[in-house]
Parts: structure tokens; sequence; C-alpha cells
């Protein structure tokens, strides 16, 4: 896949979101779009598992879920990445948060590899000056155990003592995270729900109670919004 410039585009924008499960949802990536005026279009494919034929995709986001990349079993899992591979060869941004930056690795050749499980709060830390408004440090939320290679051509923004590709941007318009920005106290709550099961007594990972009580750093929203505002900043 060659790399590519995005087009311009107007101020607002259709943002097509593929969800995966009922508890991980746009949290406050809504809150994003709404200051701006964008109109999201969310495809849950825990009612209808079809990825959709989007012929006026402007923007596509891709969020997490407890599946894997790898799986083999889900028909949906290629035709999502077909998707993936569809839009970044149109010139739109694609952003992917955990499951989908997983998505994204693999739509553009790279594995999805088993790693340390990390959930909870834990410590971010930049490798590249890239994105000037990451921090040099930032503690996130995370809940993963599998992992993405980086892929040919991307450039890694971030890692954590437990996972070395925290984060990756392709080609400008392409950026996959790992670990969740997103999240809000009722998203959060949302997991421990109806994945608390998750949680083990790995070495990176956090209880119930302290993810809870941890609070969520401003920064971490602060930092989104300014990521989200990037990929779309040719308007």
């Amino acid at each position: 896949m060659t790399d590519c410039k995005i087009d311009k585009v107007g101020d607002d924008m259709n943002i097509d979101v593929v969800k995966h499960v009922p508890f991980e949802g746009l949290a406050s990536i809504e809150e994003w779009g709404n200051s701006k005026g964008h109109t999201f279009r969310v495809h849950k494919l825990y009612e209808n598992p079809s990825i959709p034929q989007i012929d006026d995709l402007e923007f596509l986001i891709i969020l997490g879920g407890p599946m894997s990349a790898n799986d083999r079993d889900k028909h949906w899992i290629e035709e999502e990445r077909q998707l993936i591979c569809k839009t970044i060869s149109e010139n739109k941004p694609v952003f992917g948060v955990c499951l989908g930056a997983q998505q994204i690795a693999k739509a553009l050749g790279a594995s999805v590899i088993q790693g340390d499980k990390e959930v909870g709060w834990h410590p971010i830390r930049s490798v590249s000056s890239r994105l000037p408004f990451v921090p040099e440090e930032l503690t996130v939320f995370h809940w993963h155990g599998e992992q993405f290679e980086l892929p040919d051509r991307a450039e890694r923004l971030v890692s954590s003592a437990a996972c070395q590709n925290q984060g990756f941007i392709y080609s400008e318009k392409v950026i996959g995270l790992q670990f969740h920005l997103e999240m809000t106290p009722t998203s959060i709550q949302g997991l421990l729900t109806h994945d608390g099961d998750y949680i083990d007594h790995s070495q990176f990972v956090q209880s119930a109670e302290e993810i809870t009580d941890f609070g969520i750093p401003e920064q971490n929203k602060t930092v989104l919004f300014r990521l989200l505002d990037y990929l779309v900043k040719n308007k």
C-alpha cells in the first residue's frame, strides 16, 4: 500500500464508527465530535455483523472489543480490514483504538501477537516528536493482552513498560493507539461490569478498586481532542 496525502474536506464531517460490543463506545470522542459539529454514524456489529459499504465515507473510527484480530471464525474481521485498506487508499483519515488499532496494523501487513496483559492506569512515554502535543509521559487506561507489531513505514509514537508499540502513525492520516484516551467514568464502569473477568493478578493488571479510585486525568481528553483535530486538520 502506498503512502498517501489526505484530501481536504469540509468543516463538518460525517464520521463512520465501527462498534464491536455495546460496552466499548465513543465515550469522550463523541464530546469532541459534537463540539466540532461533526455527525457520527455508528455501525453496531453486535447487532448486524456485516461491514457496511460506505460510499460517502470521510473519516473512519474503529473501536475496541474483547475479540481478537486473529479470530478466524468471525467473517467480519477480514471484511473490516478490507474497509480500513479501502479508506486509506482513498486518502481518508482512520483512527483505531485497541482492537481497532490492531486491525489497522494487520491491514497494513503487521502481525498481532500475544503480549503481557495490561489493565488499568499505566504510564506511556513518547518516543517520537511527530505529534508535539503528546507529552513526554502520560498515564492512560489500558485493557488488552494482545498487541500489534509496527507496520512498515509506520512510526512508533509511544511505548510502555509492558508494550513497546503503544501507538503509531502511518502516512500522516492513520493513527492506531493500543490504549484508551477516550475513557469516561461510564465507559470504565461498562468494561468492569461486562468484562471484569479479564482482570487477574498479572504484573501489569490493576484491581477494579484501583481502576475506579484513580480518576481520569484531564490531560487525556486534551491529548485525544488534539489528536483527532490533527487527523482532520487539512479541511
